[in-house]
């Protein structure tokens, strides 16, 4: 997600008629470390932004995006280590599967930028249909369909949209993950792309910062509330995006109906919890952490006097973070993050080297 939102960056400070090329990873069979969606803009001086491998392919990218720079043609790169580790041009890949990209031409004026910036600003998910392959005259390589809110748009011409198409969109927009399909007018890849998610975090103290300065780092949004304009002020909280200073009962309800939000309570003050927790958990938000022992966070919701629904509890996570040994207010951010990352992307937390299968299977 960061590296969507730096590329973004970039791109709004295009001068005119500037160009680059987006690499995007459409299929990976096998190993791979990188899935497929990771994206990397690569300019017209060859400075690029984001990584589509470990490292191992991007000089190749670098090379063949100045030649789709002179023709303006969009190219799928097919590198395979199946057979030997050697195989792809001596690249020395350390993963062995078939990993392929998308390379294409855009500027600050291209669809994909375009929907991207106006979905992300509404905070609104979309998906996507790009044509990697194509039988279809009208249809070529890069062309792209948009559904948000039931809605299917083609944002250069308009052909008619293959039926067969319109009906894999609509039922793969219930995903939140990515794939590739093959139909008689061609290879599509799907992606459901969803905006930052937004850290909503109720408390400004010293442990706040490490958060904050995580969550920023992974391309995560930063919301602060605290009542204490001591603590909740701009210079103290430089890399939040947003600073209440309120308390959580004068927020509106349009605060909590972010759908793509997570919640972390650490207000070190039991009446703040109070107020806080319930509301919480009648939001929309997909996370609820809170600090303290699980006693306490029971005591607070059999005081309120509400009854919460199995899925109400199912998403608050008290005491919030990972066991692992955290004692530092850097480590117990650290631990809270990874439990969000994990609990979002439908993981336990556990050790890779005790996973079954594939790393990257849900």
């Amino acid at each position: 997600m960061k590296e969507l939102q730096e590329i973004l960056k970039k791109v709004s400070q295009f001068a005119p008629n500037e160009k680059a090329i987006l690499a995007t990873v459409v299929d990976v069979q096998g190993s791979g470390y990188r899935r497929a969606g990771a994206r990397m803009l690569i300019d017209e001086n060859g400075y690029s932004i984001g990584t589509i491998s470990g490292g191992c392919l991007e000089a190749d990218v670098l090379e063949r995006a100045r030649k789709v720079l002179e023709t303006g043609e969009p190219t799928v790169l097919i590198y395979d280590t199946t057979k030997d580790k050697n195989s792809v041009f001596g690249l020395g890949m350390g993963c062995r599967g078939i990993v392929r990209i998308l390379l294409e031409e855009m500027d600050a004026e291209s669809s994909f930028f375009d929907f991207l910036q106006t979905a992300f600003d509404a905070r609104k998910s979309f998906t996507m249909a790009t044509f990697i392959t194509s039988n279809n005259e009208s249809l070529d390589v890069g062309a792209r369909y948009f559904l948000q809110d039931s809605v299917i748009t083609f944002k250069t011409t308009s052909p008619q949209i293959p039926k067969e198409l319109s009906e894999e969109l609509k039922r793969f927009s219930h995903e939140k993950n990515s794939k590739l399909a093959t139909f008689d007018f061609g290879e599509v890849f799907f992606e459901t792309i969803n905006p930052p998610i937004n850290l909503r975090l109720f408390g400004a103290g010293y442990d706040a910062l490490p958060l904050i300065r995580f969550a920023k780092e992974i391309g995560w949004r930063v919301s602060v509330v605290d009542h204490r304009a001591a603590f909740a002020n701009a210079e103290r909280l430089a890399e939040a995006d947003e600073i209440f200073v309120s308390r959580a009962e004068d927020l509106s309800e349009v605060f909590f109906t972010d759908e793509n939000s997570v919640a972390v309570v650490m207000t070190h003050n039991y009446d703040r919890d109070c107020e806080i927790l319930p509301r919480l958990l009648h939001s929309k938000f997909l996370y609820i952490g809170a600090l303290g022992p699980k006693t306490r966070t029971e005591k607070i919701l059999n005081e309120s006097g509400e009854t919460f629904s199995d899925e109400q509890l199912k998403r608050l996570h008290a005491p919030i973070g990972l066991d692992i040994g955290a004692s530092s207010p850097e480590a117990i951010a650290l631990s809270i993050i990874a439990e969000i990352n994990a609990v979002l992307s439908n993981r336990n937390g556990g050790f890779l080297r005790e996973r079954k299968g594939s790393i990257y299977d849900r």
